[in-house]
């Protein structure tokens, strides 16, 4: 592509604005090198590359690749042997971490994102290097007492021979007989060792070492001889200590270089992951649009906005050149608006070439150019005696020479600033050379000869920028197919202008201006009468449809009616398969574990539970049931008092008997239920005095103190668990306990499954279910009981 190109169509700016997207330097070196392709595939593949990062921006707002640090100078550091420091192996940790971050998003995102999730999923973690990094080095850079046993151990030896030596000196400052040779009864350090501030005067009075003095001289800072040894030892430490913190650099950058090729490839990923996000980020922020990349037909832009214009002030253009078009000659007075018409058609087919979304309404198609050639601006040279027609000509003449069917033209006043005959007759002979080589042409220009040029010729086509006469301003609407008109008689005429001033000037005008300005005037009245009949149609057009949409609203009701019903019941369907397929999956993961870890005891509880099953059956045979004295009445009523031999407890009747013939009975404190076959009428007058109260010794009271709402089975076996599990229910009951929890845990799932088909079958519980996460989660099954 050529450069001068795009210089001149800004494309240098819009990459700025794309790299200020991007997280880290790598990736800005990628969008700042940018360049346009000259392939219509591949150009569509960079836009679904800028479709996917839009998509994904909007579904999930808040990612972003966080950490990235550009690590090529740390790499090629350890490519020679080098030793990183702490703030190198920090990046290195950094990018790894952020490495693993994306790979686990993309590895969980759902929707189609090929392009991302190739380069996210295709990360590498390097956890090994990061978990060392961070165990050995803090956010700030220090070296982690944690790095290595021997320097836990170095600078603890440090912190208590440091402590010695204050004990010491803190023992001289608070001593009677030395502290008054002190300037001050302070401990401090001169040349990393420990010293204390002593009176010039009095420097001969304490015995040791003089490090420093005080500016004035009245201070001679001293390392007593008490702490002389210590201090040495100080210092051996502090060495050992820096010769440790050196070994680690040097085994975690040994470990680094073992994975200088991932750390390569994730940076290259990353780059491109925050490259092709930026591009993401510049389509919001410019509100663009994926353009449709053809590599031939028809040049279409809807409602297309200069990127560089601010959005405030900018106003949209709709611009159409048909396969059979080969030039458009875009006319109308200065400031009008034609250069940006013909730069925002430039630089959008450059940024839509690069992969890059346009600022413009869906529907848009670019053409696959492979040269974007432009003239545009006055660039008159002194230094190489160039005026500004001569400069023009320079480029124009460097364009012929190259441009061929796959190229796009623009050209700004075409062959402006010589004899306007001259120059409107050379225009048009370039013109058609360019569109005799099968170039797609854009010119903007004055000439009026140009515009009957482009309507008497096929393969042209006239365009022009509005101006708006009654206000004397350009409206900056770009109109296809109408030539643009200079109005300087109108204008002149608005402002005051004499009208026979005018009229003479008319008669001025040769035979063709006038054919022209006849030719301008018809095409104007035939856009406003075609604009007309356009709204008439659409008008027409929206009253039909108001009618086509009143005469089907019954139609759509039901349909809408029918569609419901039967999306609520796939949706239904749905939600049964994906529930019985969750079950199912989480029964299978649970029976894998199960049988994998402890497939012996499985057997061996399956076993137990079969004879704990058939011995309790032969139990229950062989134990007769217990008969009572009196006779079970044939009815009660509310109120009745009624004896519980089962219990040998008193109570009255709370409620008549239920379908199955059970009653509710009041026993004290205590609600029950009871057939009617396990009561006795009693008399309330003959009652032991405690009536209505359970006895200290009742059965239902040691259970209701006694029975707590839940049991723990942790550590059971199962045959074990059961067992505890069946006489805790039963005392549960007893004790009138609606609602106990079982805490079984979580371990393998084995026990769970145990409790679970217990409970399935007894004949005491209502319902059972796991727990919410905030109260034990799988670990805790909660029982309802039948009462």
């Amino acid at each position: 592509m050529d450069s001068g190109t795009l210089k001149k169509l800004e494309y240098d700016k819009i990459l700025q604005r794309l790299a200020g997207f991007c997280s880290f330097a790598v990736s800005r070196e990628l969008a700042e090198g940018l360049t346009p392709v000259g392939d219509a595939f591949e150009a569509g593949q960079l836009q679904r590359e800028t479709d996917e990062a839009r998509e994904l921006l909007r579904l999930y707002p808040t990612f972003s690749l966080g950490g990235l640090w550009d690590i090529r100078g740390d790499l090629q550091h350890l490519q020679i042997g080098g030793i990183l420091e702490a703030e190198a192996l920090l990046r290195l940790a950094a990018m790894f971490r952020a490495a693993r971050l994306a790979k686990a998003f993309f590895s969980e995102i759902k929707g189609s994102f090929p392009v991302l999730t190739s380069l996210g999923r295709g990360l590498t973690v390097g956890k090994t290097l990061e978990s060392a990094v961070e165990k050995a080095i803090g956010d700030d850079g220090s070296v982690q007492d944690r790095a290595s046993e021997a320097l836990y151990n170095l600078r603890r030896r440090r912190q208590l021979t440091g402590q010695r030596i204050k004990d010491r000196l803190d023992s001289l400052i608070h001593n009677p007989n030395t502290a008054k040779f002190l300037q001050d009864p302070i401990v401090t350090i001169r040349a990393n060792r420990y010293v204390v501030p002593v009176k010039q005067e009095y420097r001969g009075q304490i015995s040791g070492v003089a490090h420093d003095q005080s500016a004035s001289g009245a201070t001679v800072f001293i390392e007593p001889l008490a702490v002389m040894e210590l201090n040495n030892e100080l210092t051996v430490i502090s060495r050992e200590e820096e010769e440790e913190i050196a070994a680690i650099f040097r085994a975690l950058s040994q470990l680094a270089h073992s994975f200088s090729q991932e750390l390569t490839a994730n940076l290259n990923r990353l780059a491109a992951l925050d490259f092709i996000l930026a591009k993401g980020k510049l389509s919001y922020e410019m509100d663009g649009a994926p353009p449709h990349i053809a590599a031939e037909g028809p040049l279409v832009l809807r409602q297309a906005r200069h990127p560089l214009i601010a959005a405030a002030r900018v106003v949209p253009i709709d611009l159409r050149l048909d396969r059979q078009i080969s030039a458009m000659v875009i006319t109308g007075p200065n400031t009008g608006g034609k250069t940006v018409a013909l730069k925002t058609v430039g630089l959008l087919t450059l940024m839509g070439l690069s992969g890059l979304h346009i600022p413009a309404d869906p529907g848009c198609q670019l053409l696959c150019f492979r040269q974007v050639f432009a003239d545009i601006g006055d660039e008159q040279s002194i230094e190489q005696n160039l005026s500004t027609f001569s400069s023009h000509m320079t480029n124009i003449v460097s364009i012929l020479s190259r441009a061929d069917e796959d190229s796009l033209i623009l050209l700004d006043e075409l062959c402006a600033g010589t004899d306007p005959t001259e120059g409107a007759a050379l225009a048009m002979s370039i013109l058609k050379r360019l569109a005799a080589k099968g170039a797609r042409v854009v010119a903007t220009t004055h000439y009026s000869e140009l515009k009957a040029f482009a309507y008497n010729n096929p393969g042209f086509i006239n365009a022009s920028v509005e101006f708006d006469v009654a206000t004397l301003s350009p409206t900056y609407r770009l109109q296809m197919g109408v030539p643009g008109k200079s109005n300087a008689f109108e204008i002149s005429r608005r402002l005051g202008l004499d009208p026979q001033i005018i009229d003479e000037a008319a008669t001025h005008l040769s035979s063709e201006d006038v054919a022209v300005a006849a030719m301008l005037a018809e095409l104007e009245t035939l856009r406003r009468q075609t604009e007309a009949e356009q709204e008439a149609a659409r008008i027409a057009g929206e009253a039909v449809r108001r009618r086509e949409e009143l005469l089907s609203q019954e139609e759509q009701k039901l349909r809408i009616k029918g569609n419901a019903l039967l999306r609520n019941a796939n949706l239904q369907a749905q939600k049964i398969i994906d529930e019985t397929r969750e079950k199912s999956r989480q029964l299978y993961r649970e029976t894998q574990e199960k049988l994998a870890k402890d497939k012996a005891a499985e057997r061996a509880w399956q076993e137990a539970q079969k004879k704990l099953k058939d011995w309790r059956s032969q139990l229950e045979d062989e134990i007769p049931e217990p008969v009572f004295a009196g006779e079970a009445p044939k009815s009660v009523k509310k109120g009745d008092y009624v004896f519980l031999p089962k219990l040998n407890q008193y109570g009255h009747v709370a409620a008549a008997p239920d379908q199955n013939g059970d009653l509710l009975l009041q026993v004290g404190v205590i609600k029950l239920k009871a057939a009617l076959k396990d009561i006795r009428l009693a008399d309330e007058d003959k009652a032991p005095k405690n009536k209505g109260k359970y006895r200290g010794d009742g059965i239902g009271v040691r259970k209701a103190r006694g029975v707590e709402a839940e049991l723990d089975l942790h550590g059971m076996d199962s045959m074990e668990a059961i067992h505890l599990l069946d006489k805790y229910i039963d005392d549960a009951f007893i004790a009138g306990l609606k609602q106990v929890r079982i805490n079984h845990g979580r371990g393998t799932g084995a026990l769970r499954a145990a409790t679970h088909e217990y409970l399935r079958t007894h004949r005491l519980v209502k319902k059972y279910h796991l727990a919410e996460l905030a109260e034990g989660g799988p670990g805790v099954t909660i029982v309802f009981l039948d009462q």
